[in-house]
């Protein structure tokens, strides 16, 4: 029996020495995650202060055109303009107003003019709730 059970723990001993000296098989998964966000670099200005700022992706884009939009129905009159854009279309001094009652439509306008390469000037009027967007090329 003594024997038996020496042979035994020195099969166990031999066993786990033969596995552990084994070449050990690494998967290196490494995933690679392009993101393909639009970059939007933007000179803005809030009561003629002058910011400029960088933004990553269209959310962020739209959250900044939101937060325009609520400074301007404080009472701020606010100018902003996509400086990728602006530097891509001759200047031309060429101006366009826009007004209406409804925010969407102003939102909507004014992103259309910035990505048309524009400085958009976005003012409201709290008493008849006009919002006055300018375009200048």
């Amino acid at each position: 029996m003594k024997k038996t059970f020496i042979t035994l723990a020195l099969l166990a001993v031999l066993g786990t020495l033969a596995v552990s000296c084994q070449k050990e098989n690494i998967i290196d998964e490494t995933s690679i995650v392009e993101e393909n966000a639009k970059i939007y670099t933007v000179s803005y200005s809030v009561d003629g202060v002058n910011h400029q700022i960088t933004l990553i992706g269209d959310e962020a884009w739209h959250d900044f055109l939101n937060r325009m939009f609520a400074l301007v129905e404080e009472g701020h009159k606010v100018s902003f303009r996509n400086e990728e854009r602006a530097s891509r279309v001759a200047s031309s001094k060429e101006s366009v107003t826009y007004t209406t009652t409804n925010r969407e439509e102003a939102y909507t306008w004014a992103e259309k003019m910035t990505n048309e390469g524009y400085t958009v000037i976005v003012s409201f009027d709290k008493k008849t709730g006009v919002y006055t967007c300018d375009a200048i090329k």
